[in-house]
């Protein structure tokens, strides 16, 4: 059905010019719903739009991460209301909505029957607080690395500063796509990793077989072997260092590209997998100005500005409107690229949240929170929107999504979606999205990018999304921990401690954001993150006393706490952090439990540099872990029989504990 599909209408799509009617198909395959919440009920509205094609409309309710959608909450004819109550609600708890719409419109793509079109929202009224996020590796490229130590270094105190457990590693010059997943790898057994931020041109991994595929006769742009500029082979494939495991293969070939690049021989470390092979649990960002030569500034100059314009968004120096700005110059085609647009704007932005208007000249008058612009492309440009060339002078929004031909392969010289981080106030981040469409809405209830990457990459017949789902081209250009709504922090912080420095008085100013609910205060070990909750109510004083520090070195950080509304209901917001660090308190080991030998268990040797074995006397899978001597998590894992080898050459030198079945095993790290 695929292969006859784009035999009917792909390589025309992409060709040529659009028109646009009263009616496009993006519109037909799209709802835009939104949420309004009632607080004393409590009681959760979804409203929706109908257009004049719609029959009737179901809606469906399940809680995030549930395997299918089940029965009906709720049906209506296309006369009948465009909106429904959901009076099942508790407080902080999240429920994902799905409407679905019947239309009167045949569906050109099966050819049978009528188009459905689909909306989603992620909806509650006041969803708790993230504190944490999970560990994150920014993997810097050499020559930025040794260039912008600065600005890495706020990078990653930002990062901590809201929830992550930072680290920066840079590579060498000589380290290849294999010796960049291998680091990858050993970060994710030995000290976690659930996010990697690739800075600079970290080697670009390469995936697909189009063409040469029979499942996949058409690469995602439908620029097969009989086109002058094929776009067959392998396309960059960042989502490769997202994924652990998997039967990642390099046993077939193809040279049907135009490009050499995109060429996929048997053994030359270009994968043929179209799509991805095992599940994503680490979000994927890449930041890479490289080879931009028509840009005005060079990669450096390029790094830092987006450094330091993504440091300001983050610290609510720059405020963006909270609207989306739709540019289909493909909306009248069969597959409706820009429904997801459409759908996930609205949930995100709420009722009136879309303007429909050419991008550049509508962000000439005002800086917009999201974009989506489609036409036909080529490597450095897309029909009806602009040229690479043009991010000199103008700026889309602070997220963009982007569709047409070529352009989605980004490793290329001057690349249209690159340069689209290269403008120089918004293009925070951009996707590929229309084949497959993105799954985008959760960000309405504060998640990241990172979150979504790994949402859409995973995605596979779950929400309507088009041709290519799960597909290894899939990437997010852009820092996979930025989220749509940041707050304002509070002023400076100051620490003093107590006479016998038992105790830590913390003191600050207050943040400029109105409307908040006060400041959560936390504690850490270290500067870069694993900060611990103190106060489980924000306190609307601007003082707070810790009357159990950690022995030795104490970081503390205070955030300001808002409840912020979207189209998506609400949810506790927090901004980045403000952080200050005392030395010498008199405290806590931080929950380092107590040593104890026994003949059930025990590690050898007790002094090693590479590798430990965890010997227990029973054949029962338990999952095991390893901390420092302040208590925090350094490794994990699941034992493998009565012997497991546990590999800590990454851990720095010093005395830790392997944790199993509430006992501790001493060893260390020389």
């Amino acid at each position: 059905m695929m292969k006859l599909i784009f035999k009917l209408i792909t390589l025309s799509i992409f060709l040529s010019t659009t028109f646009l009617n009263a009616q496009t198909t993006a519109e037909s395959r799209a709802v835009a719903m939104y949420a309004e919440i009632n607080k004393s009920t409590p009681s959760i509205t979804l409203h929706w739009e109908l257009t004049a094609n719609a029959v009737s409309a179901k809606l469906y309710r399940r809680s995030p991460g549930s395997a299918n959608w089940g029965t009906a909450i709720a049906t209506r004819t296309a006369t009948e209301d465009t909106f429904y109550t959901d009076s099942d609600i508790s407080l902080g708890t999240v429920y994902e909505y799905r409407l679905e719409k019947l239309t009167n419109t045949v569906d050109d793509l099966s050819g049978s029957s009528n188009i459905t079109g689909y909306g989603y929202v992620s909806a509650a009224i006041e969803k708790p607080a993230k504190h944490e996020n999970g560990v994150l590796w920014v993997i810097v490229a050499k020559n930025i690395g040794d260039s912008l130590q600065t600005e890495i270094a706020t990078l990653v105190k930002d990062l901590a500063a809201d929830g992550w457990d930072a680290n920066a590693h840079i590579l060498k010059a000589s380290d290849d796509v294999p010796e960049v997943k291998a680091l990858i790898e050993s970060k994710k057994s030995t000290l976690g990793c659930d996010a990697v931020y690739l800075l600079g041109h970290v080697p670009v991994p390469y995936s697909g077989l189009y063409c040469e595929n029979p499942q996949y006769a058409y690469p995602p742009d439908g620029h097969a072997k009989t086109d002058p500029n094929s776009h067959c082979g392998a396309w960059a494939a960042d989502v490769y260092y997202g994924v652990i495991g998997g039967d990642w293969t390099d046993k077939d070939s193809t040279s049907l590209a135009k490009r050499s690049e995109n060429n996929n021989a048997i053994g030359d470390g270009k994968f043929d997998n179209i799509r991805i092979p095992a599940p994503v649990t680490i979000a994927v960002g890449r930041v890479d100005f490289y080879d931009l030569p028509i840009i005005d500034k060079s990669e450096t100059e390029l790094t830092r500005q987006y450094l330091n314009k993504v440091h300001d968004f983050k610290t609510a120096k720059i405020q963006v409107i909270k609207k989306g700005i739709i540019e289909d110059n493909f909306g009248a085609y069969a597959e409706g690229f820009g429904s997801g647009a459409i759908r996930d704007f609205t949930a995100i932005c709420g009722k009136n949240g879309i303007v429909f208007n050419d991008i550049f000249t509508t962000t000439q008058d005002g800086d917009y929170l999201l974009s989506y612009a489609s036409g036909a492309g080529s490597y450095t440009s897309c029909s009806g929107v602009g040229v690479s060339a043009n991010f000199n002078t103008k700026n889309a929004a602070a997220f963009n999504h982007i569709f047409g031909s070529f352009f989605g392969d980004y490793d290329i010289k001057n690349n249209f979606m690159r340069t689209s981080l290269a403008s120089e106030k918004m293009g925070l981040t951009c996707m590929w999205s229309g084949r497959p469409k993105w799954v985008t809405h959760t960000l309405g209830l504060g998640e990241n990018y990172g979150d979504v990457t790994k949402h859409s990459q995973n995605n596979w017949l779950d929400y309507d999304a088009n041709y290519y789902q799960n597909g290894t081209h899939m990437a997010l250009l852009g820092d996979p921990s930025l989220r749509h709504d940041m707050l304002a922090a509070s002023g400076p912080l100051t620490l003093e401690a107590s006479n016998e420095k038992t105790e830590t008085n913390l003191s600050w100013t207050a943040s400029s954001e109105s409307g908040i609910l006060g400041y959560h205060i936390y504690r850490s070990h270290k500067s870069h993150g694993g900060y611990i909750l103190l106060n489980a109510t924000p306190t609307t004083d601007l003082i707070y006393k810790d009357v159990s520090p950690y022995d030795g070195t104490n970081h503390y950080m205070v955030r300001t706490v808002k409840e912020t509304m979207t189209g998506s209901g609400s949810y506790i917001n927090l901004s980045l952090g403000v952080v200050e660090e005392i030395n010498g308190m008199k405290g806590q080991l931080a929950n380092v439990p107590e040593s104890i030998t026994g003949l059930s268990s025990k590690v050898y040797p007790t002094i090693s540099s590479e590798t430990i074995t965890l010997e227990t006397e029973s054949t029962q899978i338990m999952k095991y872990t390893v901390i420092n001597t302040l208590g925090s998590q350094v490794a994990s894992g699941m034992t493998t029989g009565k012997k497991t080898s546990i590999r800590i050459s990454d851990l720095g030198s010093g005395c830790y504990y392997v944790l199993l079945n509430k006992k501790s095993l001493r060893f260390i790290k020389n």
